[in-house]
C-alpha cells in the first residue's frame, strides 16, 4: 500500500507528467506556439478550457508558475506568460481546450502606397449602391408595398450600431458627433484598451497614434458633415461603438473587444441594438476554428445575430497556394465570418495587394469584394497615417487603401440590410460555400467535389447578411480583370460564368 500511494501521488504531479511527455500536449496547441517552444524566451499564451475559470483551476495554474495577464468572460480561460516548460505544463491540464500564443495583429492598410487625389468617398458609396439604398420603399415578394415612409425617413442604418473594433476613433471629427447616445450623435460610446479593461476615451479620442480606426469608421457611418456630405459613409446614419486597441493590437486585446461586443449585443440586453463589427485586422499563419477570435465569431453570429466582418488580407499571390502558404487573413477564414477583398475604386477589377484564398478550395475565397483602392474617408488629428497623408490638402479626408478599406464598406452596408431587416441573423439553411477541385475555375462543371461533413455541421453556417451579399452582388468588369502590379497573379483562371453554388443553384458572383 506504501509503494502504490507514492506511484498513484507522483503520477498527479505536473512534474512527472512533463518526464513521460516532454513536448506537452501539442494536440491542444496552435502551430505557431509549437514553433515558439523550442526558445527559451518567456512566451504571453491564451488559454481556453472547458470549464470556467474558479479559484481552484487559478490555484493549479499558479503552481504551474504561470502568472495570469487577464481572464476571459465569455470563453472560458485567460492571458498566461511562463517559460516553454510551464506553457507544456499548461497543456496537461484536464480541461485545456486550446492554447495559442498572444501575437501582434496587423491593420491591412498599405502606408505608403501613392494615392489618386482626385478619387471621392461618394464614388465608392455609389459603387457599392449603398445610396441608392437610402432612398427605397419596401416591398414584399409579390411586389406590394409594404413600407413607404421616405419623405421622413430614409434606409440608412439610423438606429442601428457597428462596433469599430480597431485603433480608435477620433471623435471629435465632424463627421461623428460625438455625445450621449440617441440624442442625434453618431459615435456614442469611444474607448481606449488600458491593458485591463475598456475605458472611456478622453474627448472621445481614442484613435490617438495610428489613425487607421478613424478612417474605417468613417467608411462605414460617416455623416460628411465636414465635406458637405460629399464623403458619407455607406450607412451614413448609424451608430458607432469605436473601441480602440493601439496600433500595437494584440490578440487577447481584439478578443476583449469582441468579448465586449458579444456581452452587449445579447438578446434582451442589447441597449445600443448593436448588430455589426468591422474587423480590419488580423494574422497570418495556420486557421483553426479552436482559436479565440474564431470561436467568438461564432457566438457572435449564432447567439446574437450580429454580422462579423474581416478584411481578407493584403498579401495578394496568385490563388495558387495550397495549405501551406494560404495567403487569406486566418480569421476571415471562420465560416461564420463575411471575409472581404479589395476591388479597384471603380469596382472593376481585383486590386493587386487583395488577398485570393486557394483556388482549388472555395471556403478560403473571399465572400464579397468593395473598393479598396484610394479610400477617401475620415482622417485622424495628429496621428501616423495623418502625417503621411497631409500632403494630399484635405485637413478633414485622407486617401488610403487596402482590405482596411473594403471591410468597412462592407460593414456599413450590414448595417443598412439589418436596419431595414431586424430579424436578420443565422442562415441555418445555408452554409459557407465548400465545393473544391479544379472545376471551380475550369468551368467544366457547375460545382467541384463536394465535402458532406461541411454541410451538416453547426458551425459552418452563415449569417443571412452574408447569403444576400453573394446573392445580390455583381462585378460586371470582373472577367479576367487584374490590377496591374500583381506579377503573381495573370488573372487568366477567372470563369467567364458565375459560380453557381450547390446549396442555392443560384448564382454567387464572386469569382476570383
Amino acid at each position: 500500500m506504501f509503494i502504490l500511494a507514492i506511484f498513484v501521488s507522483s503520477t498527479s504531479s505536473a512534474g512527472l507528467i512533463h518526464d513521460l511527455n516532454p513536448r506537452g500536449d501539442v494536440s491542444v496547441m496552435d502551430g505557431d506556439l509549437i514553433d515558439h517552444l523550442s526558445t527559451n524566451d518567456s512566451i504571453e499564451v491564451i488559454a481556453q478550457f472547458t470549464t470556467p475559470v474558479d479559484d481552484f483551476k487559478r490555484q493549479k495554474i499558479a503552481e504551474i508558475g504561470l502568472e495570469t495577464l487577464g481572464e476571459m468572460r465569455v470563453l472560458h480561460g485567460g492571458l498566461y506568460e511562463g517559460t516553454p516548460d510551464q506553457i507544456r505544463h499548461l497543456s496537461m491540464m484536464e480541461d485545456v481546450f486550446f492554447i495559442e500564443r498572444n501575437r501582434l495583429l496587423e491593420h491591412f492598410y498599405l502606408p505608403g502606397d501613392p494615392t489618386n487625389a482626385s478619387a471621392m468617398m461618394h464614388e465608392t458609396v455609389h459603387v457599392v449602391n449603398s445610396s441608392l439604398s437610402w432612398h427605397r420603399a419596401l416591398i414584399d415578394r409579390d411586389g406590394q408595398v409594404i413600407f413607404d415612409n421616405l419623405a421622413f425617413a430614409e434606409w440608412d442604418g439610423d438606429g442601428t450600431t457597428a462596433v469599430d473594433l480597431d485603433t480608435g476613433i477620433d471623435g471629435e471629427h465632424p463627421d461623428f458627433d460625438c455625445g450621449e447616445p440617441w440624442t442625434g450623435e453618431k459615435l456614442i460610446w469611444s474607448a481606449k484598451w488600458s491593458g485591463v479593461a475598456w475605458v472611456d476615451a478622453p474627448n472621445c479620442n481614442s484613435d490617438t497614434s495610428s489613425g487607421h480606426g478613424t478612417h474605417v469608421g468613417g467608411t462605414i457611418a460617416g455623416n460628411g458633415d465636414a465635406s458637405a456630405g460629399r464623403r458619407l459613409g455607406t450607412a451614413k446614419g448609424a451608430q458607432i461603438v469605436a473601441l480602440g486597441t493601439g496600433d500595437g493590437a494584440s490578440i487577447f486585446a481584439a478578443e476583449q473587444g469582441l468579448e465586449w461586443t458579444y456581452e452587449n449585443s445579447r438578446p434582451g440586453l442589447n441597449d445600443f441594438n448593436i448588430r455589426v463589427v468591422s474587423n480590419s485586422w488580423g494574422t497570418n499563419g495556420d486557421y483553426n476554428p479552436s482559436n479565440v477570435i474564431a470561436q467568438l465569431t461564432n457566438r457572435l453570429t449564432y447567439d446574437n445575430a450580429v454580422a462579423v466582418i474581416f478584411a481578407a488580407s493584403n498579401s495578394g499571390g496568385s490563388g495558387a497556394e495550397s495549405d501551406d502558404d494560404l495567403r487569406t487573413n486566418v480569421y476571415a477564414n471562420t465560416p461564420s465570418a463575411i471575409s472581404v477583398a479589395a476591388l479597384t475604386h471603380d469596382g472593376g477589377a481585383i486590386t493587386s495587394f487583395s488577398s485570393r484564398g486557394w483556388i482549388n478550395q472555395q471556403h478560403t475565397w473571399p465572400d464579397i469584394g468593395a473598393p479598396g483602392r484610394d479610400i477617401w474617408a475620415t482622417a485622424p488629428r495628429a496621428t501616423a497615417i495623418d502625417a503621411s497623408t497631409r500632403t494630399q490638402g484635405d485637413l478633414y479626408y485622407m486617401a488610403i487603401s487596402g482590405t482596411s478599406m473594403a471591410t468597412p464598406h462592407i460593414g456599413g452596408i450590414a448595417t443598412v440590410l439589418i436596419d431595414v431587416a431586424p430579424s436578420l441573423g443565422t442562415a441555418w439553411y445555408q452554409y459557407e460555400d465548400h465545393d473544391e477541385g479544379t472545376a471551380l475555375v475550369t468551368g467544366e462543371s457547375a460545382q467541384g467535389f463536394q465535402n458532406a461533413e461541411w454541410f451538416s455541421a453547426n458551425e459552418t453556417r452563415v449569417h443571412e447578411v452574408e447569403l444576400i451579399l453573394e446573392l445580390t452582388a455583381q462585378y460586371d468588369l470582373l472577367k479576367n480583370q487584374c490590377e496591374a502590379g500583381n506579377d503573381e497573379d495573370s488573372c487568366n483562371d477567372i470563369p467567364e460564368q458565375c459560380y453557381v453554388s450547390s446549396q442555392t443553384n443560384l448564382c454567387h458572383d464572386w469569382r476570383v
